[in-house]
């Protein structure tokens, strides 16, 4: 039994003897990386030593220079520069660091991608010294990148975060921001004027925003309770909400997903399609409450691979994801309901319909201590407010209508009347439109339509208010 197990350790022996061997032969001969706890470097300096940094790759070729304290990135515009980019750039030309030595063997440069290097570096620095380095292929276990010095006798592996600048096309220098973040978390108060336009829209669609220092918009907004954004064309409504806070989330803060080509001539963007964009928003944002709104123009157009975008003039062709905010429409952006005036703010309701007409007198200190007549008569506070919140109840469930529809006569009609004497009234005009619907037309201008049930169930609380009776409010 002892002779046995002698036996077996020396086999297990020779074979690990062998698996060497066998390794060795399959490396050339050559040792294993060097592996160092650290990052070791072929130079150290401070990064405000580098003068230039020239890059030549397969992308092409660009040169970041320093004046004094200025940098320029070869022909991209100092305000579209990524200066964090910029710096990493100076801290990997300054700081030459590797990881592993591999070999001192240069008889097979073509095996690390350095016989034709994927990158040559050419570094000068303020004392008029320089380096040039050759980045080679990417090392398959550490992902790291093989590079050496030009002339040097040595192969290292440096990490790939720090030779991705050097393999890159100059694009990546761009600011990947295409519109600057907001500053808040009420991106509603910074988002301010805007018209969006484009192909996908059709006819214009024209936002302003409700401002304190806007009489007119104030006035307007009177018909629709607290509102921040009011639509004025094609037609006038309250903007909805939800459909603005996704344009602010999305558009306020867009970035880029690459860049497609940049230092454009507006006939160079017009060849993208920007001339005769899918949507575009012209904007005001106001960054910080203490600044003044900055102007903003964001063409969209689209190609075979997505969505492609241009701001301003910058001359930069963006590519961007597809969001939200791309497909808006005038529906979305409308709010269902025709009016929701506060009750404070109102002093009258006259409908009038085939049964007769009726006025509602309102007078009310606060939102909460109303009092209301009918044709003289003082009804129940409670279930004159629940009437009346019926009535502004009234909302569209359906798209736009493609035209106008031929009216006749109104099935019932309403008026509403305000404590503002400078606010016109509203009235609401409710027509038969087939189908249990109805036409609305608001203010001379009829777009949608709405469910009939809401006309029988107005009709019947109307009968009960009258007799101080309950009633259902559920159309």
């Amino acid at each position: 039994m002892k002779k046995t197990l002698i036996i077996l350790g020396c086999c297990v022996a020779l074979l690990l003897l062998l698996l060497g061997a066998a390794l060795l032969l399959a490396n050339g001969g050559e040792e294993a990386p060097e592996e160092t706890a650290e990052s070791l470097s072929l130079m150290d300096r401070p990064g405000s030593e580098v003068a230039s940094v020239s890059v030549k790759n397969a992308s092409g070729e660009y040169t970041v220079t320093r004046d004094g304290d200025a940098l320029t990135v070869h022909d991209i515009p100092a305000k579209l520069v990524n200066m964090d980019y910029v710096d990493m750039l100076l801290d990997e030309a300054s700081s030459v660091q590797y990881t592993s030595l591999v070999t001192t063997e240069l008889s097979r440069l073509a095996d690390y991608g350095l016989a034709e290097p994927e990158a040559e570096v050419e570094i000068s620095y303020t004392d008029g010294e320089g380096l040039r380095l050759l980045i080679g292929a990417e090392e398959p276990i550490s992902s790291g990148r093989y590079f050496m010095e030009e002339g040097g006798d040595s192969i290292y592996i440096m990490k790939n975060s720090r030779a991705i600048r050097f393999v890159s096309p100059v694009e990546v220098f761009i600011n990947y921001i295409i519109i600057p973040p907001e500053d808040t978390n009420q991106p509603l108060s910074e988002l301010q004027d805007f018209t969006i336009s484009g192909s996908a829209v059709g006819e214009p669609i024209v936002v302003r925003a409700v401002l304190p220092e806007r009489e007119e918009e104030q006035l307007k907004a009177l018909s629709y309770g607290s509102i921040t954004h009011l639509i004025v064309s094609p037609n006038e409504h309250e903007a909805s909400p939800t459909t603005l806070s996704t344009i602010a989330d999305q558009l306020l803060g867009l970035m880029s997903e690459g860049i497609v080509a940049y230092n454009c001539s507006e006939e160079e963007l017009a060849a993208y399609g920007f001339d005769e964009p899918y949507i575009q928003y012209d904007f005001t944002y106001l960054r910080g409450a203490e600044g003044e709104p900055e102007a903003y123009s964001l063409r969209v157009s689209r190609d075979e691979e997505g969505y492609i975008a241009t701001l301003n003039d910058d001359g930069v062709v963006y590519r961007i994801l597809d969001l939200d905010f791309l497909h808006v429409s005038y529906e979305e952006l409308v709010m269902r309901w025709f009016i929701s005036p506060f009750i404070s703010e109102v002093t009258a309701l006259e409908l009038e319909g085939q049964g007769g007409g009726w006025r509602f007198e309102i007078s009310s200190d606060t939102v909460s201590s109303v009092e209301a007549t009918l044709n003289g008569e003082e009804l129940d506070s409670a279930l004159f407010r629940k009437f009346y919140n019926l009535v502004m109840s009234a909302a569209s469930d359906s798209g736009r209508l493609a035209e106008p529809p031929e009216l006749t006569e109104p099935v019932l009609s309403l008026r509403v009347e305000y404590e503002d004497d400078e606010k016109p009234d509203d009235v609401l005009r409710f027509y038969s439109a087939g189908q249990r619907r109805l036409y609305v037309e608001v203010n001379g201008v009829c777009e949608f339509t709405m469910r009939e049930n809401w006309l029988n169930v107005t009709l019947n609380a109307l009968e009960n208010v009258k007799m101080c009776k309950d009633f259902s409010s559920d159309w």
